[in-house]
């Protein structure tokens, strides 16, 4: 058995659109622009205090670094709109350099919008000769719609200066594989993240909509999502369709399990999620955007029950708007752990507070921008900010 700790290195913990919001920082600076009360949150950002500094989220995004056949594997997971500045900060602090693959877990631009900044990597071969990328089929198909260079050189402009992607479009709904021969094994599976909306789309424009879906099991045909269409839509378009989008989740190995963009896990994503050994997981990376739920998020009540099934020996949260500041979710997730209420709790903890609901005590925390979390061989977790 190898030595190496299996290590996790959180790129970014924020929305979409990041801490701070921008609304908030010209508001600060532009008095009188904004009726609402000082952002909390993202003031912090800007005034130089360690508690700040965790307040700063970029898109959701981690490298796992872990030992392979032949010495250290690093994957990173989306490569989203600001990955440039999440990498110029962490990789020469945590000694990251190459990177041995790319997973990505959707087609929104927080997931896929920093792809193009790969060409650092594989430029002259600077760092290596090419970057491999793991995809769905629905999602490759979205970036060569969306980027069609990075799938064909054909379509470069410009100088030509595209990275060298090597493309392995083998993400199916909970069939494992392995990174290139590296011995180490990811399962993937499917969670809900919102929904789908298809406007005056021909029926068979489908096929690529539920490719990656998983609505009762894997075996959903177009038929039977559009089987309530009326018929007089069915032989030239259809108005409108709402569909869940579905999004990807992994675990890897025995070690990790990432869920980044969820509102909702289904009954046949379990069984994936969960080692097929029986062994409890050494870590859940799990979504929760706000305190209240979200039609594509969880909220702090589905986090902690979602977590409390799990049954991670430490769940840390991650995909944070604005509305909570780091400290406050610390407080919240000690109480969840079976800890003592805050004394002068602020109006964020105590609506916190009420959320979690009954349940046995678990071990959940926030991430922060710039964590390392390390996994032991004998599965012991540590993290530089919890101890």
């Amino acid at each position: 058995m190898s030595s190496q700790p299996v290590e996790v290195v959180f790129l970014g913990t924020g929305t979409s659109s990041s801490v701070p919001h921008i609304d908030c920082v010209t508001a600060h600076a532009i008095p009188g622009s904004s009726n609402r009360p000082p952002c909390r949150t993202c003031l912090s950002t800007i005034d130089g205090s360690a508690e700040g500094r965790k307040n700063i989220r970029r898109n959701t995004s981690v490298v796992v670094r872990m030992p392979g056949k032949e010495g250290s594997v690093s994957v990173l997971i989306d490569c989203g709109k600001n990955f440039q500045a999440a990498a110029l900060e962490w990789f020469p602090k945590y000694a990251l350099r190459k990177i041995d693959a790319v997973l990505i877990t959707h087609a929104h631009a927080d997931a896929i919008n920093g792809l193009d900044d790969l060409r650092a990597w594989t430029l002259s071969s600077r760092i290596q000769s090419h970057i491999d990328l793991y995809v769905s089929q629905a999602t490759y198909e979205d970036i060569k719609r969306m980027f069609p260079y990075l799938v064909s050189k054909e379509f470069a402009s410009g100088g030509g200066d595209i990275p060298e992607f090597v493309w392995h479009v083998c993400i199916n709904n909970t069939t494992p594989f392995e990174i290139n021969d590296t011995g180490v094994m990811v399962t993937p599976f499917l969670v809900h993240h919102g929904r789908l909306f298809l406007t005056a789309a021909p029926v068979a424009s489908l096929e690529t909509a539920v490719a990656d879906m998983s609505l009762k099991d894997a075996t959903t045909k177009v038929e039977e999502v559009t089987g309530t269409i009326p018929e007089a839509t069915k032989a030239s378009e259809v108005q409108e369709i709402i569909m869940p989008y579905m999004c990807f989740a992994f675990r890897i190995q025995e070690d990790i399990v990432y869920i980044s963009d969820c509102g909702a896990i289904p009954d046949e994503a379990w069984a994936a999620l969960l080692p097929a050994s029986g062994r409890q997981l050494p870590v859940c990376i799990l979504d929760c955007l706000h305190l209240r739920s979200h039609p594509s998020h969880f909220g702090m009540e589905q986090s902690v029950q979602a977590a409390r099934r799990i049954g991670a020996k430490r769940t840390y949260l991650l995909g944070f708007s604005h509305e909570v500041a780091h400290d406050e979710y610390v407080r919240i997730g000690e109480v969840i752990g079976g800890g003592d209420a805050p004394a002068d709790p602020t109006e964020s903890e105590l609506k916190g507070l009420g959320m979690i609901g009954e349940g046995e005590p678990i071990w959940v925390r926030p991430a922060h921008d710039g964590l390392k979390i390390q996994v032991s061989p004998d599965k012991l977790v540590k993290d530089e900010t919890y101890g």
